[in-house]
């Protein structure tokens, strides 16, 4: 474990004093940035804000891969750590008197204290992704109670936030992969069997934001989703070996696993921190065969699968049946679903998911504060629809944003031709003032028939002072 003092906005680090908040250098890289004040007339008030930043993988199918998962992150962990001081200095040039402590921290939740209530056929605490609904010894009836994959996730995340971190630490921000996002959004929105607010996990006052990449954010197994073939995603995530091919691991899924990624939707968790705490969701897809699922995937999950509602960013998707739909989130660039831990196009994803990151920290950290759809009937050739008033009051001490809206121009019938994504040549959008718009659709790509259309918006607020650490003490 070491420590680094950052001085005189110098690009090297120097080795200073260590900190007690984890255990060993394999699991843990903790440190400590300030800067000199210059004495120009009577100084501000110091403050030192805490970054205390917690690294989550996720799910790991071989048992080989669940003794090092922490590991899963750790280029990741890296770059941000090595683009952080030039942000500092940045930041602190411009604010006097502020000063930054950094932590952080990998956590393997495969090895971490488990709850102690498992199956009774279940004695390795590892195989936490084997635990499903009716297990021998467990009085179970849906995935997120005691002795399933679901709970076993949460409370051992919650416990590793307190292992790694001192109990007086704030500030926390977690970076998850995968199941690891969807864990790290339940946890922080005290997410329980019941939903949202049922479990209090003990940590969501110390935690500032969550950061999804890859995220298993909606229920796998829903109908929104079409799994390749004639079963469905639970029998072919149970019962084949054709999952094997689509996670690129070799190794089979826990059949927990299977009723907590399929059946479980983390959706309202995520829009919960998106709300009440700070969150960005980064999504992305590729050229990555095989897939399970006949959706535009990263892979392993539809794009749309990978965010929520109230996420920053919108884009439309296809899905069955010719037509499209809207999918939420960041899109950080092309890749599949194992880019951001190992492979050709890691240090690509690396890279671009540290921009994303470091700019919502230092620069920028919009929130959602309402979003919509309007179904609008057919318009004909050069015809528009009404100006269409949107937006709601910015949260309090947040300032206006923006006003993004999507939508799809349906073409019913088959001699009409697939429906499509409206272009922004046809949308005139105006952005008002306390986060509200208006928005108005031309149809003009079609002389000869009219269509009708599903447009989808969205507003964001600001943060007056910039990133997210604007907003943190």
């Amino acid at each position: 474990m070491a420590s680094f003092r950052l001085a005189c906005c110098a690009v090297a680090w120097v080795g200073a004093l260590g900190c007690g908040a984890v255990t060993t250098p394999e699991q843990v890289h903790a440190g400590v940035l300030s800067t000199e004040q210059a004495e120009v007339g009577d100084p501000p008030a110091p403050q030192n804000l805490e970054l205390n930043f917690l690294f989550v993988h996720g799910v790991q199918n071989c048992d080989s891969n669940r003794q090092n998962a922490e590991s899963s992150l750790r280029d990741l962990e890296t770059s941000i750590t090595g683009g952080i001081p030039a942000r500092v200095a940045a930041y602190e040039a411009a604010h006097p008197g502020v000063t930054f402590t950094l932590r952080t921290a990998r956590a393997n939740l495969y090895t971490a204290t488990p709850s102690g209530i498992h199956p009774s056929n279940s004695t390795d605490p590892t195989k936490m992704d084997d635990w499903q609904v009716g297990d021998p010894g467990c009085a179970s009836k849906r995935q997120g109670d005691p002795c399933t994959a679901a709970y076993e996730w949460r409370y051992r995340l919650a416990q590793e936030i307190h292992r790694l971190f001192p109990a007086d630490a704030r500030n926390i921000i977690i970076i998850a992969h995968s199941s690891g996002a969807r864990a790290a959004l339940e946890v922080a929105a005290n997410t329980g069997p019941d939903g949202v607010g049922t479990e209090d996990w003990g940590v969501q006052e110390r935690i500032a934001g969550v950061v999804t990449v890859h995220g298993v954010i909606d229920a796998l197994g829903s109908s929104r989703y079409n799994v390749q073939g004639p079963f469905s995603f639970s029998f072919m995530c149970k019962d084949t070996d054709l999952v094997l091919k689509v996670l690129g691991q070799g190794c089979t899924p826990g059949n927990g696993w299977c009723e907590y990624a399929g059946d479980v939707s983390a959706t309202a968790s995520a829009d919960w921190v998106a709300q009440h705490k700070r969150a960005l969701m980064l999504v992305a897809s590729g050229s990555c065969s095989p897939s399970l699922f006949t959706q535009v995937t990263d892979g392993t999950l539809p794009i749309d699968a990978q965010a929520s509602p109230f996420a920053v960013g919108m884009h439309m998707t296809p899905i069955g049946g010719r037509t499209y739909r809207p999918a939420h989130g960041t899109v950080y660039g092309s890749f599949c679903h194992s880019d951001i831990t190992g492979g050709p196009r890691h240090g690509a994803a690396v890279s671009a998911a540290q921009g994303q990151i470091l700019d919502w920290l230092f620069a920028s950290a919009p929130r959602v504060s309402a979003w919509g759809t309007v179904n609008q009937g057919a318009l004909s050739y050069n015809h528009a629809t009404a100006e269409l008033a949107v937006g709601g009051a910015c949260p309090t001490g947040e300032a206006d944003g923006s006003v993004a809206v999507a939508g799809v121009c349906r073409h019913p019938g088959w001699f009409d031709g697939d429906d499509h994504p409206i272009s922004s040549s046809e949308l005139s959008v105006q952005n008002g003032a306390n986060c509200r718009g208006s928005f108005h659709w031309t149809q003009h790509h079609d002389t000869s028939h009219s269509h009708a259309a599903i447009l989808t918006w969205k507003t964001t607020s600001v943060l007056p002072g910039g990133g997210l650490v604007s907003s943190l003490h």
